[in-house]
């Protein structure tokens, strides 16, 4: 396995771990302990930061497939539906607040469907793009 490659596995490591802390550690902590005004603002503030880093993560992957010459078709579809998928989430974050603000309930649950919808597809895609290298 070229280095190139293991760095991509310890890269989509990270965004598993990232995506796991939240919403298993951090997300059911903040809705427990903490009251709905504080947790609106740590939501606020942490979710457009996890997409921003993941991202980046997928972003600096795809450069890893590409100019590291991983040849893997698999691996860069991965690495370019992480990038892109957060990213769109990422600039779905001011939309979906406004919504919350707003009232607008329907577009509130649309907009957070589609986010967690994507955000599990880039989580399933990083866990089982390793097991066809």
């Amino acid at each position: 396995m070229s280095q190139f490659l293991i760095i991509e596995v310890l890269i989509s490591g990270f965004i598993i771990g990232i995506i796991f802390f939240q919403t298993a550690l951090s997300a059911p902590i903040v809705f427990k302990y903490l009251m709905k005004e504080q947790s609106s603002i740590y939501i606020r503030k942490i979710f457009p930061k996890i997409f921003a880093l993941m991202f980046i993560l997928g972003c600096l992957s795809t450069s890893i497939n590409i100019f590291g010459n991983v040849q893997s078709v698999i691996n860069l579809s991965v690495c370019i539906t992480t990038a892109l998928l957060s990213f769109t989430c990422y600039i779905m974050v001011p939309a979906t607040n406004r919504a919350t603000d707003s009232g607008n309930t329907k577009r509130f649950k649309l907009l957070h469907s589609l986010s967690v919808g994507f955000t599990l597809v880039v989580l399933i895609s990083n866990l089982m793009w390793p097991f066809f290298i």
